[in-house]
């Protein structure tokens, strides 16, 4: 079985350190890798760091800071699919975007630095995006000498934390990613500690995967001799030849007469497929298809939660909403209440506006589109709000 793992927490604390140990220990690295890595880091004088293996760019490695969502893969009892996403406060958005499949978060936390602002929002966003599977990775217990007193410090106040977004009974796995300590294998330095570790508490997880309907989202119409080839992607359920189909918005029926790859041609496509169709209708960019028996619904108005990354938003704004592969203009039609990014908890009811930087659950109307729930299907469930061609805020839909 393969599992989606979203590593999140404050920026240094040790997120791509612990990847790039679990990277190491299980064997998923070539020797080549190691040895480039080895030579990089002494090349701009750095400490050798298992963070190293996940840095794509040079740039990376000279600013210290992961930029964007970087995804691996190791291997336990399960596969596990792991994706790293920036701890800096300007890159919620990256985050929405690399924790929306996963199926369980592991939170790191420093146990020399303490609980910080990013712990709080990324304990906040990993609940907004509902994801319910939560592990506590306690870290650089080597920088306090293993201390059992200090891991429980921290312990307590985590849990006060994450109770206030419904979490219980979790796991809390003190940890040294830097020495490897009960990440893959169990640790002599902390005898005290008689949990699993963390590869150990990750193959206890119990995955059930639902049956979602059929979603292809259309990316692109081009022409193809004499007929018409629609590009999209199956972003969930299964795409089958002969299927008859509805696209919504435009509203448009027919029969899937082909399904096009570059290899040529196949009787069915599967979630996350991008594929051409030969369709006997005509469908535009934006539209989302589905069976007859299982249709998209088009929208006029739903219920998001919403991270502001930059300017304000009030009452009756109106802004241009993107959602898949469709562009259309929204109006805030009211800010249902505004919510502490940190914690959680309600600030205020029916605020005239938000700023920068804070949460807001928001009834929006929109022209026609096709929306569902973030918790349902992902890629149709996640917005991004635009102003004057600038991406100031990114949500999730609650309610269609």
């Amino acid at each position: 079985m393969n599992i989606n793992v979203v590593i999140v927490g404050h920026v240094d604390h040790g997120k791509s350190t612990l990847i790039g140990r679990l990277l190491y220990d299980s064997e998923s690295i070539k020797e080549g890798r190691v040895k480039e890595i080895q030579k990089l880091a002494e090349e701009y004088k750095k400490r050798f760091e298992f963070a190293y293996f996940l840095d794509a760019f040079e740039d990376e490695l000279r600013e210290e800071r992961t930029i964007d969502t970087t995804g691996v893969i190791f291997k336990s009892k399960n596969y596990y699919t792991i994706t790293d996403v920036p701890g800096h406060k300007e890159f919620i958005k990256n985050m929405l975007t690399g924790a929306s499949h996963a199926d369980v978060a592991v939170l790191v936390v420093s146990c020399s630095q303490g609980i910080e602002e990013q712990t709080r929002r990324h304990a906040f966003l990993i609940n907004m995006l509902g994801i319910k599977k939560l592990i506590v990775a306690v870290n650089k217990m080597d920088e306090v000498g293993y201390k059992k007193e200090r891991f429980q410090e921290i312990q307590e106040k985590m849990e006060k934390l994450l109770s206030s977004f419904g979490y219980s009974h979790l796991p809390f796995i003190p940890i040294s990613a830097m020495e490897g300590d009960n990440v893959y294998r169990k640790s002599s330095r902390m005898n005290w500690y008689t949990g699993p570790t963390l590869v150990e508490a990750l193959d206890s997880i119990q995955v059930e995967r639902k049956q979602k309907p059929l979603r292809f989202v259309v990316q692109g119409i081009y022409p193809a001799s004499s007929e018409e080839l629609i590009l999209g992607r199956v972003e969930s359920g299964t795409l089958r030849k002969d299927s008859e189909l509805i696209f919504e918005p435009s509203g448009v029926k027919g029969k899937l007469r082909k399904i096009r790859v570059f290899e040529g041609e196949k009787d069915m496509a599967e979630e996350k497929d991008s594929v051409g169709v030969i369709f006997t209708g005509k469908a535009r960019r934006g539209d989302v298809a589905g069976l007859l028996d299982t249709p998209p619904h088009p929208v006029d108005e739903f219920i998001g939660e919403a991270v502001l990354l930059i300017d304000s938003l009030r009452e009756k704004d109106t802004l241009q909403l993107k959602l898949g592969t469709a562009k259309v203009y929204a109006t805030i039609e009211k800010i249902k209440g505004k919510i502490d990014s940190e914690t959680g908890g309600l600030i205020e009811k029916n605020p005239e506006k938000i700023n920068a930087g804070e949460a807001a659950i928001i009834h929006f109307s929109t022209q026609p589109l096709v929306v569902e729930k973030f918790s349902e299907v992902p890629e149709l469930g996640r917005f991004v709000l635009v102003r004057n061609n600038r991406n100031i805020a990114a949500g999730i839909v609650l309610e269609v």
